[in-house]
């Protein structure tokens, strides 16, 4: 939507180890440049609802 930007919420795997930076530097070189990502975040868990889906308005609640 207009106005609206790029953002990504990321829960590492156990033992993993990378900073918003380093996933901005990783995605920089996947993706199109109108989808990278502005702000990235990190998660313990992405929160699931019962059905095992994301659930994505709980994610955008802890936007920083």
């Amino acid at each position: 939507m207009l106005g609206e930007e790029v953002g990504a919420a990321v829960a590492l795997r156990p033992g993993a180890d990378a900073t918003p930076a380093e996933l901005r530097e990783f995605v920089r070189g996947q993706v199109a440049a109108y989808k990278y990502p502005r702000v990235v975040w990190i998660l313990d868990a992405l929160p699931k609802g019962a059905t095992g889906k994301i659930l994505k308005r709980e994610i955008a609640a802890t936007r920083p």
